[in-house]
């Protein structure tokens, strides 16, 4: 299990501190995950400001891993814990 403490000096390490901590509390909460949802997740854990493209990113990344399943409507782009649960 990972927490959000002490996040790593290397912008990589960063990255990848960053996507697992979100996959955690995503497989904890549940439910529709949105770039303004991650970024008040974000907020909450996370040292700077980080970019609703970063977090766009993030999420993207989640996805093509299999971790995640995405949503499309008309209207917005969501995502859910995939159906298929994918490993760490």
């Amino acid at each position: 299990m990972t927490t959000w403490d002490s996040p790593p000096e290397s912008a990589w390490g960063h990255f990848e501190w960053r996507r697992r901590n979100l996959l955690t509390a995503i497989r904890t909460e549940g439910g529709e995950w949105t770039t303004g949802r991650v970024k008040q997740l974000y907020r909450r854990h996370v040292p700077g400001h980080i970019y609703r493209h970063n977090i766009r990113r993030d999420l993207a990344h989640l996805h093509a891993k299999g971790h995640l399943d995405r949503h499309d409507s008309r209207s917005r782009r969501y995502y859910t814990l995939s159906s298929e649960g994918a490993a760490v």
